[in-house]
């Protein structure tokens, strides 16, 4: 199942939009879910963000972010306990 229909306010979010991060990005999307209600999400998401220049990465094209960023709100709001 897509991060777009398992998460109802990431579906919203996108509209009739498809998730970049669904269709680009499946490793990434299914580690979203996995960790999805965990402050173990947190701790992903800032591996995503954070540039270590030992690894040899391209970065995330800008509409990939703006979907991560949402769906870090999207997870404070669902889950202020837990926000690390």
């Amino acid at each position: 199942m897509s991060l777009k229909n398992s998460i109802k306010e990431f579906g919203v979010y996108l509209g009739n939009n498809q998730s970049l991060l669904d269709t680009h990005y499946q490793r990434i999307a299914e580690m979203i879910k996995l960790h999805w209600g965990y402050k173990e999400f947190y701790l992903y998401i800032n591996k995503l963000l954070i540039i270590d220049k030992e690894r040899n990465r391209q970065g995330f094209p800008q509409e990939a972010l703006r979907e991560i960023y949402a769906l870090q709100q999207i997870h404070e709001k669902n889950f202020p306990e837990i926000k690390v």
